[in-house]
């Protein structure tokens, strides 16, 4: 099987088993996100109340 890239939400020890298994294997690109609940990314152009009500509705409903 070949895998062209990981991408993990989770804890610090398991990203650590993550990132040698990736570099062992052609150093796989790999994504993370580690510790923090529903992170977003809002620019400097967003209509800043809107970008606000969609954070909290995608922290409500995103069950995935």
């Amino acid at each position: 099987m070949d895998i062209d890239k990981v991408s993990f939400t989770g804890s610090i020890e398991v990203r650590r088993e993550i990132m040698i298994s990736a570099a062992r294997s052609n150093l796989k690109p790999v994504s993370l996100e580690l510790g923090g609940k529903s992170p977003i990314l809002i620019f400097d152009d967003a209509d800043v109340d809107k970008a606000d009500e969609l954070a909290l509705l995608g922290i409500l409903f995103n069950k995935s």
